[in-house]
């Protein structure tokens, strides 16, 4: 009976990110992320090769889409995601001291930003990633602050289980591994190592477990940190990556007035229990280094983190007098959240959800997605490291021949012999692949121009091989 109560609660937690990510998807909208991970999908559903799934990272929302890959379904699962990390935040907030209406204040204040809006309805690799970040941060603050062995192992096997929902993974096994000394008595070099072992293990396993998968799949074992169909390059679109230094510290301060609750949880931390500083101070410097390194470090993800980290960092034995302090520097994030989404792809989804009207990108590539549904299986030549938003709104990857498939090279070299259509993307951005390099400007041999959208070109063929 608990269990179904939880399980209700669960769903009435998601049914806001439900109607609104429905809504938006009504209007017209997708997002990047999802277009990926559904065409990756239906790749893998359409040609019925599993395997196939070394070609899709992350692996776990790719495998959660396929009992039915679309739009709808993504948008579903990142809801009920989203609602079972809200329940896991609200059992966080019971054991604080504050009155109840308190506590549903701070946990609104977690809900009702725009940023944590767009992750939950959005990004499905990213709201399934945030969740197990937060049980390990759960399972971790038990480790440290009551010694819970078990806590640990929980904390570095969630870890681990969490690089297959997001590349960032390994970045807070470092750090929870280097932090960890910081809170224990170690009694010789031994007990510090194998300290590092139980929190470094199960995320090394995790990494070798997919390169030796994507080896033997694909050839390529690190093919989905340089792969241009990798969601790390197709589907994450990063805006802030090799940032300058001054641009680094107002990217942080822009960041920081967005999440006052962070800062002002850590000045209690600091004052309280200043030896948990720098635990808490993790997805911070996991920002700031990740810039360093050239990496991009979105702007809902690190907002996100830093939210749970401060409401899951409130010590437990708070006086009940901070906790009206704290409730109004939550609730300032609804407000300061605005300022978050005038940027990137959360203004268009923002603009969708406040006018439902789909924007200029999405309406054509809803009309080409119209278009190439009505072709047979095998006719359209393109690449989905450009198509895969077109892809996944046709809704099958059986009318199109793809890099995955075998006889992509032979068809971008002779396309008249294999297929009717080549459907060649028209932009500059990036490097051109292949088949953007050969046919952007001209033709292929025996096709002829069949018609035009902004940023995309169709060749029909016009007359049969042989």
């Amino acid at each position: 009976m608990e269990r179904l109560q939880e399980g209700l609660t669960v769903g009435v937690l998601s049914a806001p990110f439900v109607i609104t990510g429905l809504a938006a998807l009504q209007a017209g909208f997708l997002s990047d992320e999802h277009a990926h991970l559904i065409e990756k999908a239906l790749l893998i559903q359409d040609r019925g090769r599993v395997e196939w799934i070394g070609f899709a990272y992350p692996p776990l929302p790719t495998l959660m889409l396929l009992i039915y890959p679309s739009p709808a379904t993504a948008t579903i699962l990142a809801s009920l995601l989203g609602g079972l990390l809200t329940w896991s935040v609200w059992k966080r907030l019971e054991i604080l001291p504050f009155p109840v209406w308190i506590r549903a204040g701070l946990l609104l204040s977690a809900i009702a930003t725009p940023t944590s809006m767009f992750l939950a309805t959005q990004r499905l690799a990213m709201i399934c990633a945030l969740l197990l970040f937060f049980w390990s941060w759960r399972m971790y603050l038990e480790f440290t602050r009551h010694g819970r062995t078990d806590a640990a192992f929980l904390s570095s096997l969630l870890i681990g289980f969490s690089f297959y929902a997001s590349f960032y993974a390994p970045a807070f096994a470092i750090a929870f591994a280097l932090s960890t000394p910081l809170f224990t008595r170690l009694r010789g070099i031994w007990h510090a190592s194998a300290i590092l072992l139980v929190m470094l293990f199960p995320t090394a396993l995790s990494i070798g477990a997919w390169m030796y998968l994507a080896w033997l799949f694909t050839g390529k074992p690190l093919g989905f940190l340089y792969e241009p169909g990798s969601s790390l390059l197709a589907a994450l679109r990063p805006e802030e990556a090799f940032l300058s230094f001054d641009a680094m510290g107002q990217e942080i301060l822009q960041r920081l007035i967005n999440a006052p609750l962070y800062v002002g949880t850590g000045l209690l931390i600091a004052w309280r229990q200043p030896r948990r500083l720098p635990a808490y101070v993790i997805p911070l410097a996991l920002n700031w280094i990740a810039w360093n390194l050239g990496w991009a470090f979105p702007r809902e993800l690190s907002l996100s983190l830093w939210i749970l980290f401060a409401l899951s960092g409130i010590p437990a034995r708070t006086p009940r007098g901070w906790g009206l302090p704290l409730l109004l520097l939550a609730l300032l994030q609804i407000p300061a959240g605005w300022l978050a989404t005038h940027r990137g792809e959360m203004e268009r989804w923002w603009a969708v959800v406040l006018e439902k009207r789909a924007p200029e990108m999405e309406a054509v590539e809803r009309e080409i997605a119209s278009y190439l549904s009505l072709q047979g299986c095998g006719n359209v030549l393109t690449d989905d490291r450009q198509a895969y938003r077109i892809i996944a709104l046709v809704g099958t990857a059986w009318p199109f021949v793809l890099p995955p498939d075998p006889i992509f090279d032979l068809a971008v070299s002779q396309p008249a012999r294999f297929v009717a259509y080549v459907l060649v993307s028209d932009t500059e951005d990036g490097f051109p692949t292949p088949l953007e390099a050969r046919y952007r400007q001209r033709p292929p041999a025996g096709f002829q121009l069949e018609i035009t959208w902004p940023g995309w070109k169709l060749y029909r063929r016009v007359y049969p091989e042989g």
